[in-house]
């Protein structure tokens, strides 16, 4: 796909992938909005301005349906087109609890920000980027918990599966069109929302990888047509583990007598 990267909305981007994907793209020479719930992504944006980069931060709850669409119109507005949109805030929720523990208003705020908030981005962007008619990319942030779950991980996997499920599905709906998708499936990285984290038992991988070397996955593969996007070097063995596991329980037909 012919993609001339120019610009890029990055969500989730006060820090962790975000703040490094929204460098990587400003420092690359790109318009970008970043935008995050929390007021820090001002101060980000103005630290990366400061060196002569294009940026510019919108506060916005992307739980919100209507500040989604204006977080679109602000950035078709100021940006003038849309090449890139990474679908990345994302919150970690209660780790270590079994499921009959965590509170269910708990995990509906995991859902509503892991999972929801990536939907709400999608409808108001994808529509936007078919009318432009021009090539694009989005990425959708998900993780390895959306294959590998352990104990105590029901929230967070069960929001991380759920959007596996909705890239798979735009990727199918968007065959034929000038917008490819990417799901980014990071195992660990050393962000401020792991940080000092056990992982529950069954979940953790036995790498670390930075938030920069996720970023310059993300910049590699835009504009390919390459929908898994792994970071960690343990994530060809965990999951053969787990797929090994599911083809354990599948039945197999039994051979015919000519066999």
């Amino acid at each position: 796909m012919d993609l001339q990267i120019r610009t890029a909305v990055v969500t989730g981007a006060a820090s962790g992938i975000g703040l490094a994907l929204g460098a990587r793209f400003a420092r690359a020479g790109l318009g970008v909005l970043m935008t995050d719930i929390d007021e820090a992504v001002h101060r980000r944006a103005s630290e990366l301005a400061a060196q002569g980069a294009r940026v510019t931060a919108v506060t916005a709850d992307l739980t919100d349906p209507h500040a989604v669409d204006r977080l679109a119109d602000t950035a078709f507005d100021r940006l003038g087109g849309i090449d890139v949109v990474c679908n990345n805030a994302g919150v970690l929720g209660p780790v270590g609890q079994p499921l009959w523990e965590v509170p269910l208003e708990r995990m509906r705020q995991v859902f509503e920000a892991n999972h929801w908030a990536h939907v709400l981005v999608a409808r108001a962007f994808v529509p936007r980027l078919l009318e432009r008619g021009r090539p694009a990319h989005l990425i959708h942030t998900a993780s390895m918990s959306a294959f590998v779950v352990g104990a105590g991980s029901a929230a967070y996997a069960a929001s991380k599966h759920a959007d596996l499920a909705v890239a798979r599905s735009l990727r199918a709906d968007l065959r034929g069109t000038g917008i490819r998708v990417s799901v980014l499936c990071p195992g660990r990285v050393d962000t401020p929302m792991v940080q000092g984290l056990a992982a529950p038992r069954g979940a953790g991988g036995d790498t670390s990888v930075s938030a920069e070397d996720v970023a310059g996955l993300v910049w590699e593969a835009l504009g390919s047509d390459r929908f898994y996007l792994f970071s960690n070097p343990d994530a060809p063995q965990r999951l053969r583990a787990q797929f090994d596991e599911v083809w354990r329980h599948v039945p197999l037909p039994s051979p015919s007598p000519e066999e």
